[in-house]
């Protein structure tokens, strides 16, 4: 492209130098038919001021008109004068005077560039000279050159760049922008806590803001580049909350862990959630994270020492606590390190002791454990008075017995065997079954808690369960049964 380009110039020259020389010749040869037409008289004085005569008409011509052709080309190099192409990017935009005036206009386009877009440029195109010649018309100035290095100069703006251990992460239009967008990432965290108390407010990572320069199209919004920073995503899923709804059924619903959800949304507090409100459903993995150091004084427990006394009195499976122990206390002052919010480790600055801690004391039995077996001989399930015997009770049969008894109080197995039932029964409430093989199972019923399973096997004595006011109950009681095959039987019968 760029050799036929210099070929039409050269014929462009080249036809003008005809031009010219036609033109020349023209005139030269009037002159000469115009000196052979002088009379006769002109002719002898011309013959005798000369000492040479023309002899060849033919080779007179022939010699002016190289004359006048010299005396053209010497008057277009005289004319055209010395230029400059030049290349951008090896490309040929034009010639130029000279490379001052080049380097001036780029300059001028610079700071057209830089007012525009309200920063530095740099330039990234490679700019070549080469030598040449070139008429007055043929330069490239002023507007034409402005418009030719418009169409192919390439440059790159000043911007500033987010670092995060060393990776750039995000690329802002300003320092101060970039600094802002660093801020909010803060105040993010930093919204609900006392700022006052802060000893040090910074990040977890290495986190630096750079001057480069680079292309228009990488500079990102801020508050895009405030919401990939602290989410680590671009990618938006939101929840409006409904009538109903809350932090626990939201979580189920999304298949996330109440943790998740929590820290999806900081700032949010989960108990206070309305209609309307609504929730980030992307857990975040910030790519920069807020650190803070907090010095912190509390009290904290200093814990207690357990003592065990051996008894034989009571079976080996069986504690019970003789003086309960006491915490100590300690006053505590601590730099907390908390990341995004959540606590990360601390550092003990100073400890000092308030109260000593009292020691408790366990009784533990040694005694060895009957069989977990039916032995056909039952005991007194739980202490208290009874309150309703076996038989008739408001014209309807009572199938069992009823013991006193506060909330809480142990329910033991009335003989050995396996636990068939743990679970609630209607107007038992809180139920629990034992087989004592040979046909007999007893039934604890109104229950307040458990401490047994299905298919556990229990010894005489046993505690299974705690004393309720479960099911059709009128107060805390034990609701106690035993039957043979089937038929209830009087409990009073059985027990010793």
């Amino acid at each position: 492209m760029e050799v036929d380009k210099n070929r039409k110039l050269a014929g462009t020259h080249l036809d003008r130098i005809k031009q010219a020389a036609s033109k020349t010749f023209s005139q030269i040869k009037t002159v000469v038919n115009k000196a052979f037409k002088f009379d006769i008289n002109h002719s002898q004085a011309l013959k005798n001021r000369f000492s040479k005569k023309i002899v060849n008409k033919k080779r007179f011509l022939i010699s002016c008109s190289s004359i006048a052709l010299l005396a053209v080309i010497g008057i277009y190099i005289w004319v055209s004068g010395t230029a400059y192409a030049m290349k951008i990017n090896d490309v040929e935009i034009g010639k130029v005077k000279n490379q001052k005036v080049a380097e001036a206009a780029i300059q001028t386009f610079k700071q057209k560039l830089q007012e525009q877009n309200k920063c530095e440029i740099s330039f990234t195109s490679g700019i070549t000279y080469t030598k040449s010649r070139a008429s007055k018309k043929e330069l490239l100035q002023g507007a034409e050159l402005e418009e030719a290095l418009k169409k192919s100069m390439k440059y790159s703006l000043q911007a500033f760049s987010i670092y995060v251990n060393g990776n750039p992460v995000a690329t802002l239009k300003s320092k101060g922008i970039a600094d802002a967008v660093l801020k909010e990432i803060q105040d993010i965290y930093l919204k609900t806590v006392d700022q006052t108390k802060l000893k040090e407010i910074g990040f977890a990572e290495k986190v630096e803001v750079k001057a480069e320069f680079t292309e228009l199209g990488k500079i990102m919004e801020k508050e895009d580049t405030v919401s990939y920073l602290a989410k680590g995503t671009n990618e938006i899923k939101l929840h409006t909350i409904e009538s109903g709804e809350s932090f626990w059924s939201i979580s189920k619903k999304y298949k996330m862990s109440l943790q998740e959800l929590e820290r999806a949304n900081p700032g949010v507090d989960s108990e206070k959630i309305k209609i309307g409100q609504t929730l980030n459903l992307i857990m975040p993995k910030p790519l920069v994270s807020v650190k803070t150091v907090e010095t912190v004084t509390a009290i904290e427990n200093v814990p207690y020492e357990q003592k065990v006394e051996l008894t034989d009195t009571m079976y080996k499976d069986e504690t019970r606590v003789k003086v309960k122990g006491q915490y100590g206390e300690k006053e505590v002052v601590a730099d907390v390190i908390r990341v995004n919010g959540l606590e990360t480790g601390r550092t003990i600055l100073s400890e000092k002791p308030l109260k000593d801690p009292k020691a408790e004391i366990i009784v533990k039995g040694t005694k060895a454990l009957p069989p977990k077996k039916g032995t056909g001989t039952f005991s007194f399930p739980s202490r208290g008075s009874i309150t309703s015997r076996f038989g008739l009770r408001w014209g309807r049969r009572h199938e069992g017995i009823d013991i006193g008894a506060p909330v809480g109080t142990p329910v033991r197995a009335s003989d050995g065997g396996v636990v068939i039932w743990v679970g609630t029964d209607g107007g038992y409430g809180k139920l629990v079954k034992v087989d004592h093989g040979a046909g007999y199972i007893s039934y604890y019923g109104h229950l307040s808690k458990y401490y047994v399973s299905v298919g556990q096997k229990v010894y005489k004595g046993q505690k299974i369960a705690a004393v309720g006011n479960t099911g059709r109950s009128t107060g805390p009681h034990l609701h106690f049964e035993i039957r043979k095959n089937g038929v209830p039987k009087n409990p009073l019968s059985y027990l010793k």
